[in-house]
């Protein structure tokens, strides 16, 4: 299992040397890419090899580019690491209406559930309470529109009565940057498995090429709004981001959540639901396996 997060924010050659990514800068240093999950590019003064390309595809690691305000705008995804992928997009292409909603209604009552655990967590147990019981209530295909009542109550509670997502502020920006890191792990994951990510369950902009990693990122955005709430990165200048929250950001990958009654990484729970929904596609249990919240900690690896 990969375990490294890498942001390169510095100047950089990128090279492949002997199934080691090579990073000079000031030193050189080599990363076995059998540890890579994710590499993170923000400086504009980075060099990257065809041959590095060519083996991050091959060893499934993803890359992304960031754009002037530092937030990723670009994914490189490795192209038919499935050996079925054939079937897996027919069996995706085929899924029915009443299926997809019934798989948005059990995403959407965890996401609830992740938030009223967080909310619980900060102190704010009334608020949690009304959002389980919102979660209790959420229909097939979330036709009450619960999703929206919960986000409405919960970012107010968490990060302010003034907060809202749509505010230029250093919440936002953090936010905006952790749930772009997010996404790209669970399109990684998808990818993996056989998946077009361009074909969503809810999401299906004809715009958006990944419409089925914005439905799956959404039990697992508590877990940024988690590391962004108990680190306080409140205190910067509108829409900047701190090296520091960067950093610990790119790092959220590692830290613990609870998938299945067992604590694993977040890249490891990711990728344990991508193949529950392809379980419930070819046949298995209709249950998607989803995170549930656990205090910010790297998870142990043995």
């Amino acid at each position: 299992m990969s375990w490294r997060s890498i942001l390169i924010s510095k100047p950089a050659r990128l090279s492949l040397q002997q199934n080691h990514l090579l990073i000079q800068q000031d030193d050189t240093v080599p990363v076995p890419l059998e540890d890579i999950a994710v590499i993170v590019v923000e400086s504009r003064e980075v060099v990257l090899t065809a041959p590095l390309l060519s083996a991050l595809a091959q060893y499934g690691i993803t890359l992304l580019t960031c754009d002037e305000q530092f937030l990723p705008c670009g994914q490189w995804l490795p192209f038919a690491r499935y050996h079925r992928s054939l079937k897996i997009l027919k069996y995706q292409m085929e899924m029915t209406l009443p299926q997809k909603k019934q798989l948005w209604q059990q995403i959407v009552k965890q996401k609830i559930r992740n938030q009223a655990w967080l909310l619980d967590y900060s102190g704010h147990d009334i608020a949690a309470g009304r959002l389980n019981a919102l979660a209790d209530s959420v229909k097939s295909g979330d036709k009450n529109f619960a999703e929206s009542q919960a986000a409405a109550l919960y970012f107010r509670v968490l990060f302010g009565e003034h907060f809202t997502r749509s505010h230029d502020n250093a919440v936002n920006a953090c936010l905006n940057y952790g749930y772009s890191i997010v996404r790209s792990a669970v399109a990684r994951a998808l990818v993996q498995y056989g998946f077009l990510p361009a074909l969503g369950l809810q999401h299906h902009s004809g715009l958006n090429a990944f419409n089925l990693a914005d439905d799956f990122i959404e039990p697992y955005r508590p877990m940024v709004d988690l590391l962004v709430w108990e680190n306080g990165f409140t205190n910067g200048l509108p829409d900047t981001l701190t090296p520091q929250a960067k950093q610990k950001l790119v790092s959220l990958l590692h830290c613990q959540i609870k998938l299945d009654r067992r604590s694993y990484s977040l890249l490891a729970a990711i990728d344990r639901t991508v193949q529950s929904f392809q379980t419930a596609l070819t046949g298995g249990s209709k249950n998607l396996k989803l995170p549930e919240m656990l205090p910010l900690k790297v998870q142990d690896y043995e």
